[in-house]
């Protein structure tokens, strides 16, 4: 059996993910804090699912580009909103958060999504984000699609 990660390295990793949840509630309050700073350059950050906004982006910029152009007009914004974190599983460079996701689509209709996110850390910034959520209440909130 391989030894187990070290604590040190287990609890810088944790920080760094739970430093990405303060800086995107920071950002959802209205604080001048770029939520995406823990992102390493060469991120590689996935959208599980076959919506409209799943999909891999390799690198920050293409994140800040692309995805988030596409992303953000489709979400409402209230106080209240956010990303929630609800359980933290941290071994060595990697992290998994089960989370709980509290906001709107742009008619003010409720989207609040549970998600399973996966991080991998290196050199203190996120390498890795790959984020699982019930894609069938995206489609009928955020797209208005209803699925027979």
């Amino acid at each position: 059996m391989p030894d187990a990660a070290p604590a040190s390295s287990t609890a810088a990793s944790e920080t760094v993910v739970r430093q990405f949840f303060a800086d995107l509630k920071a950002a959802l309050n209205g604080e001048p804090v770029n939520p995406y700073r823990t992102l390493a350059d060469n991120v590689e950050f996935v959208v599980t699912g076959q919506t409209p906004l799943s999909g891999t982006w390799h690198g920050r910029r293409a994140v800040m580009e692309d995805f988030l152009p596409r992303a953000s007009p489709l979400m409402g914004r209230a106080p209240g909103h956010g990303l929630f974190p609800l359980e933290f599983i941290a071994e060595g460079n990697r992290v998994a958060v089960l989370a709980r996701g509290r906001g709107s689509n742009v008619l003010g209709m409720p989207y609040n999504n549970s998600y399973f996110l996966w991080f991998e850390v290196e050199g203190g910034m996120i390498t890795r984000y790959i984020e699982d959520f019930d894609s069938s209440l995206a489609w009928r909130i955020i797209f208005r699609v209803h699925l027979a």
